[in-house]
């Protein structure tokens, strides 16, 4: 009996530790491709497997799929987005059937894993621009990051200095 409760306590324990980040967004591919290496080169990348992430900016949907158009951030080793992070460029993850718009807002962070299937030309504004399409496999949708309420914390020689007891009834020690 006590073996019982010692393997289903572990097994507990060992779920909270799971992510819920799907294996192929976390993992990235052994070979790695950037959005602007595709822009230069499609006919090269065709059928390549990429992990790639950024700022949701529009989704549409056609008849047989659904078409977000990203712009390009490069990831962190678990594959979530730096905000802020350098661009690299815009492409297209482009999703099989319907995807209510709802569910990926723009400027959510969004990763995906797939497949590359070539560049459509779009416009941005006037611009004509080349968008590498991915065919994606797995994706995972970034919750917005927590605010700081601790940083930044001046540990300088003015205000704010040293531990919090300094500063409380009587001021800081080299007043007294």
């Amino acid at each position: 009996m006590k073996r019982a409760v010692y393997i289903m306590s572990l097994l507990l324990w060992l779920g909270g530790c799971a992510s819920n980040i799907p294996g192929g967004v976390a993992e990235a591919p052994a070979k790695a491709v950037s959005a602007a290496q595709v822009q230069k080169q499609p006919e090269a990348f065709i059928g390549q497997p990429v992990r790639w992430g950024g700022e949701i900016l529009e989704v549409s949907n056609a008849e047989q799929h659904t078409d977000v158009l990203v712009l390009g951030r490069e990831l962190e080793k678990k594959g979530e987005p730096v905000i802020d992070g350098q661009v690299d460029a815009r492409f297209i993850a482009r999703f099989p059937g319907f995807v209510e718009p709802g569910v990926l807002p723009r400027d959510k962070r969004l990763t995906v894993r797939g497949k590359v299937t070539g560049v459509e030309v779009r416009k941005v504004g006037e611009f004509p621009y080349p968008y590498p399409v991915v065919e994606v496999e797995e994706s995972h949708l970034w919750p917005d990051p927590r605010p700081r309420d601790d940083y930044p914390y001046y540990w300088g020689p003015y205000h704010g200095w040293g531990p919090p007891y300094y500063r409380y009834p009587w001021g800081y020690p080299w007043w007294w």
